[in-house]
C-alpha cells in the first residue's frame, strides 16, 4: 500500500495516510480531512502545489492532465498528480 506523509510549509507533520494508485492526490487528501491550500476549483492554478521531499520517483505528476506551467523536479500540483504503487512513504510539503 502506498502511503503519503503531508507536512506543512514548516516541515511539521500534518498527517500520514494511505493513498490509492490511479486517483488524484488532492481529492484523496481531502477525503482524509487534510486541508492543504487550493483554489483549483476557482481557477487559480498552483495553489495546491507541494514540494516532493522524498520519493519523487513514485509520484506521477500528470495523472489527470498537464501542469499549466513548468514545474521544478521537486514540485507537484496535487490536483492532477497521483502516485505509483510502493512500500515507501512519499513525503510532500505544502508550499503555503
Amino acid at each position: 500500500m502506498t502511503t503519503v506523509r503531508i507536512e506543512n510549509s514548516e516541515g511539521e507533520l500534518i498527517k500520514e495516510v494511505p493513498i490509492d494508485v490511479g486517483r488524484v492526490l488532492l481529492s484523496q487528501l481531502e477525503s482524509h480531512d487534510i486541508e492543504i491550500p487550493n483554489a483549483c476549483r476557482a481557477g487559480m492554478c498552483a495553489a495546491c502545489m507541494c514540494n516532493i521531499v522524498q520519493w519523487s520517483e513514485h509520484v506521477i505528476k500528470n495523472l489527470r492532465g498537464e501542469p499549466a506551467f513548468p514545474l521544478g523536479e521537486d514540485e507537484v500540483m496535487t490536483c492532477i498528480a497521483g502516485v505509483k504503487e510502493t512500500d515507501e512513504t512519499i513525503v510532500l510539503r505544502t508550499m503555503y
